[in-house]
């Protein structure tokens, strides 16, 4: 015991205290060094380094407090969209979360370095340096992660969505406001499936489907062009009529000029051949297109517009395999699978035929059933139990099927393998900086209905080789804008019964078509 002329009296130090307070500033470091991986800077401010871990802390809650407003003004989902559509700001954003991860990383180690108690045994200095080189590689990996993230998306933008801007009354009319399809009541995007590849000749659109969509509603008309489709119309600039002055493609009705069908009756001059047409004049004709670099897309989607009479405002072209690709992704899509259209009994075949001329597999089970991505694309492609009108009916309904089954949460956890498919397999005209607009125009459309029109022998196109176009146009008209029914008024205190119920109006041959996808 010691006495002090104060009259304290203190207990003298001995090893166990030594021990114990050495023991209780060890774990205090490594508390602080768990706060600063926590939180930036709040470890070191509890240490002689604290001006240091005050500046460190002051940036990341001025960062927080800044970001935290805008979310509060513009919402979450707004604020991540408007950086998303803007490359050169996202890029800037990944420089920025480099640059916070390193500061972060270095304010841990300056933590762990001014918090360590003198005199620390090895076995503890080692057990110290582990657990901080423990929290920086954790911190460093989120950081990376995240920049990494962000340039990743900075390059599938710039990859797949247009970065020139549209010349003027090209593309959809999109405004800075509250509503930005303010302005812009109808919408057409044209969906192109490219069956371009190995062993194939060009480009070839394998199927081509219209989605006219109300901004204002989201109710969505899905309008396959069936592919064999000829004589189809040139629009009045088109440079193909220097080869067909009569405005079809193919001659005119009088005369048709096909070289293609002069060589074989099975390929004629049809709708799905124009990409491959243009590709071909081009090389006798390299000033006809001085503009574009892929001049047959574009020229696709013009005759798309002439034959439906409506202005495709965008479209978007994806290669077969990128399909199968995204919908593995997405985790498969729910069809409900069904049978065979001609007898509605005989399975529907997938895949590739053996020696034998039998399939590999069979939709052998029908009903609501997830398909993955092989699956998805040969139900929407395979027409051996049926026809090309009942298959572009099943690629409608793969189409309704991907859009309903977007889920963006789940999507994020495949964010770098759909990202690396949109940027290989997707092109689109939709300009980066109108992201934000169409991302919610996809949510109008997912709570509202989707219908679908097809061209058979159920409204008046029992051939393809000779369309009548004006029919073609009425019946888009009539599905796009359906003419309001009027209600007729029940009679009071009537009994619903089979009896007294309205007798169904048998309709015209010229009315949308509509499927049965459910």
């Amino acid at each position: 015991m010691t006495v002090h002329h104060d009259g304290r009296i203190t207990a003298p130090v001995g090893r166990r205290s030594a021990r114990h307070q050495l023991s209780c500033r060890y774990r205090r470091c490594l508390r602080l060094v768990a706060l600063g991986a926590a939180v930036p800077g709040a470890g070191l401010i509890r240490t002689p380094a604290r001006k240091l871990g005050w500046a460190v802390l002051g940036g990341f809650l001025l960062a927080l407090v800044l970001l935290g407003s805008l979310v509060a003004a513009r919402g979450a989902k707004q604020v991540g969209l408007y950086v998303i559509s803007h490359p050169d700001l996202l890029q800037g954003g990944a420089v920025l979360l480099a640059v916070g991860g390193l500061i972060w990383c270095a304010s841990i180690v300056a933590t762990a370095v001014a918090a360590r108690p003198a005199w620390l045994d090895r076995s503890r200095t080692r057990a110290l340096a582990g657990f901080t080189t423990f929290l920086v590689a954790l911190v460093a990996t989120g950081t990376y992660k995240g920049a990494e993230a962000a340039l990743i998306t900075t390059d599938t933008i710039r990859g797949v969505f247009s970065s020139q801007a549209l010349k003027p009354g090209e593309g959809a009319k999109v405004v800075n406001d509250v509503d930005p399809w303010r302005d812009t009541p109808r919408v057409n995007l044209l969906l192109m499936g490219s069956d371009a590849g190995i062993g194939r000749a060009g480009t070839r659109p394998d199927s081509m489907i219209v989605a006219s969509i109300d901004t204002r509603t989201g109710r969505t008309v899905l309008i396959s062009i069936p592919r064999n489709f000829e004589w189809a119309p040139l629009p009045e600039d088109s440079p193909l009529r220097e080869r067909w002055p009569g405005g079809f493609y193919g001659g005119t009705h009088d005369a048709p000029d096909c070289p293609r069908k002069e060589v074989s009756a099975a390929d004629p001059c049809q709708i799905n051949a124009i990409w491959r047409e243009v590709d071909e004049f081009r090389t006798t004709h390299p000033e006809a297109y001085p503009d574009d670099p892929v001049p047959g897309r574009s020229e696709t989607r013009d005759v798309v517009g002439e034959v439906l009479g409506l202005k495709i405002d965008h479209l978007v072209v994806i290669d077969l395999k990128g399909f199968s690709e995204l919908v593995n992704a997405m985790g498969g899509v729910e069809v409900n699978v069904k049978l065979g259209g001609f007898d509605g009994r005989t399975p529907l075949p997938y895949g590739q035929k053996y020696a034998n001329g039998t399939y590999a597999h069979y939709f052998a089970n029908v009903g609501p059933q997830r398909l993955n991505g092989y699956q998805a694309l040969w139900y929407a492609r395979t027409r051996a139990a049926d026809s090309d009108d009942h298959r572009q009916q099943r690629q409608r309904c793969v189409v309704q099927a991907v859009v309903n089954d977007v889920d963006p949460a789940f999507m994020l956890t495949k964010y770098a393998s759909i990202a690396r498919i949109l940027k290989e397999n997707v092109y689109t005209d939709i300009p980066g900086q109108n992201l934000p607009a169409f991302a919610e125009l996809v949510e109008r459309v997912q709570n509202s209905t989707i219908t679908s029109l097809g061209f058979s022998d159920k409204n008046g196109f029992p051939y393809s080789s000779n369309p009548d176009y004006e029919l073609v146009r009425r019946l888009v008209q009539k599905a796009i804008d359906p003419p309001k029914r009027k209600s007729t008024p029940k009679p009071a205190a009537t009994p619903r019964t089979e009896t007294t119920r309205p007798t169904p109006t048998p309709s015209s041959t010229e009315e949308a078509e509509v499927d049965e996808c459910a």
